[in-house]
């Protein structure tokens, strides 16, 4: 009796696991779970390009300024 009992709990536990692992998977895959990922993704390459393209700016102006005193054409 106790076996049994022990595999219904078991069984019970996994069931209510796949039930909520697959409602998770089928939210995550419905139109409106897809369109918040692209927009998470947009989200976070928009981030990523801006502090890019601020740090390539601010190398730039850095070695500008460098070279500019390495050559005398600081005016």
């Amino acid at each position: 009796m106790g076996k049994r009992l022990f595999w219904f709990a078991v069984g019970i536990g996994l069931a209510a696991l796949i039930i909520f692992k697959g409602k998770e998977y089928y939210e995550r895959f419905t139109p409106k779970g897809v369109a918040d990922q692209i927009a998470r993704t947009q989200e976070g390459a928009t981030t990523w390009l801006g502090e890019f393209f601020k740090n390539v700016a601010q190398a730039t102006a850095e070695r500008e300024e460098e070279l500019r005193e390495a050559t005398g054409l600081d005016g």
